[in-house]
């Protein structure tokens, strides 16, 4: 029973309630005597000196008179109280420090004794009779009805615990079940909210469950939505490695055997391979920090454009060669500083330049042209002469595993992952690119930002 909050709230209340009866009751008593015992002394004196004024002054060694209600007067001389045989000495203090009517109770159950209470009262400056101290026993009869009203008052007080707790307390537990039902459902298909609309403690419990409901339902559709993208991701990756080792593996078998016209065309199948193997390992390994957070900005990087446009262009030549591509580059005397990690930047322009050279024709041109546009501007354009994208699938390109239809028919390798890092390594920088068809024939990418100074 007393694991049950409403039980033990109850009896909390009962306690409280009891400890605040008998206070109340122990304080109102004592006052109430007090104040009637003070109230009524003195008219009481006068009345009592006139019947038996004569009777106290002709005894100098001290009188006293016991009333039939059992009420005792005892008269002092004020000036031999504290002789054997006195008045309490306690109000024979209080008394001399100028209080009028010291008074105390007493409770012969507890304390022993058969008084109830006494007072002191001066009822004269000098002589025997001018200090009178009034002592009353204990009337069964009212003790009898104290003993009523505090069993009434205890049972009063017992009630309205209990109908306290059963219309404040068992409201509140039905809400707080309602609430650990829901509770016990959060972030599943199974939590059904309260709607607590009260603007109370548990109202805001209610409604922070419902937000919370929310936003975990929204982390795992986005949290699902990203697992399964991975799944793709992967699996397409997985497809795109297969694919170039197999072939590379082929080329390497039939070049052990093949005669030597036909090697440089197996060079150049096993050299294609490598290259797309290398840079699928990059683009991941960037892929990788771009999903961590690693921020391209972070600790005003500057990457060297026309170095970085040369060193693209050395390590992609070799396979343009092979291809009979022409790749050229053009770059201003002085070099062009942009705001950028050096290593992504030349990863997201080596895929530009990659992907212009893997879709080129037999014959054709691969151009890369940094240029000024404008004062503190720069703008990297690569060109070729291939067949290029169609218009409906020029917005798309730079999504993730996006590739234009043309394209996957071209060269089933890829998933489109070198211009989606491009894209977003970009975006992250705060650099521009755009896609466009060159006329006649061919795509052209531009790719454009705010120009830096050189580091110290």
């Amino acid at each position: 029973m007393w694991q049950g909050l409403a039980w033990r709230t109850a009896i909390a209340s009962l306690l409280l309630g009891l400890l605040a009866t008998l206070s109340a009751a122990y304080v109102t008593f004592n006052k109430t005597a007090e104040l009637a015992a003070q109230g009524s002394a003195r008219l009481f004196s006068e009345a009592m000196m006139q019947a038996h004024g004569e009777a106290c002054r002709a005894a100098p060694q001290g009188w006293s008179h016991t009333f039939p209600q059992g009420l005792q007067v005892r008269a002092f001389d004020a000036d031999r109280l504290l002789e054997r045989g006195g008045p309490d000495a306690a109000l024979v203090e209080r008394l001399a420090a100028g209080e009028s009517q010291p008074m105390s109770l007493h409770y012969p159950r507890l304390e022993g004794g058969v008084w109830a209470g006494s007072i002191l009262i001066r009822a004269a400056a000098s002589g025997p009779c001018s200090v009178l101290e009034y002592r009353w026993p204990v009337v069964a009869s009212r003790m009898s009805g104290a003993l009523w009203f505090m069993l009434a008052a205890i049972t009063f007080t017992a009630l309205l615990a209990a109908a306290s707790t059963f219309a404040v307390i068992s409201p509140l537990l039905k809400r707080v079940r309602r609430l650990h039902a829901a509770a016990s459902g959060l972030g599943g298909k199974a939590y059904a909210s309260t709607n607590d609309a009260a603007r109370d403690e548990l109202g805001d419990l209610s409604r922070v469950l419902d937000v919370a409901q929310a936003r975990v339902q929204s982390d795992a559709a986005r949290i699902l939505g990203q697992q399964q993208a991975l799944e793709r991701f992967l699996s397409n990756v997985a497809h795109d490695l297969k694919t170039p080792i197999a072939s590379l593996q082929l080329a390497l078998e039939l070049a052990s055997s093949a005669p030597a016209e036909e090697l440089p065309e197996l060079l150049v199948r096993g050299l294609e391979d490598t290259v797309y193997l290398t840079a699928l390992v990059d683009n991941l390994r960037l892929a990788c920090q771009l999903g961590e957070g690693v921020d391209p900005l972070d600790g005003e990087p500057r990457a060297a454009l026309g170095m970085l446009v040369e060193r693209v262009a050395r390590r992609l030549s070799l396979l343009a060669r092979r291809k009979q591509l022409t790749l050229e580059v053009a770059r201003p005397d002085h070099e062009l500083w942009a705001r950028c990690h050096p290593t992504m930047l030349e990863q997201a322009v080596s895929n530009l330049v990659h992907n212009a050279i893997a879709h080129g024709t037999p014959g054709g041109h691969v151009v890369a042209v940094l240029e000024e546009p404008a004062p503190e501007r720069f703008r990297l354009t690569v060109l070729d002469d291939g067949p290029g994208v169609p218009p409906e699938d020029l917005g798309r390109l730079g999504e993730r595993l996006f590739r234009a239809s043309g394209a996957r028919e071209r060269d089933p390798r890829g998933s489109g992952l070198g211009v989606a890092i491009a894209r977003e390594l970009c975006q992250r920088a705060h650099l521009t690119l755009d896609f466009s068809r060159n006329e006649p024939c061919g795509l052209k990418v531009v790719l454009e930002g705010a120009r830096v100074p050189a580091p110290s």
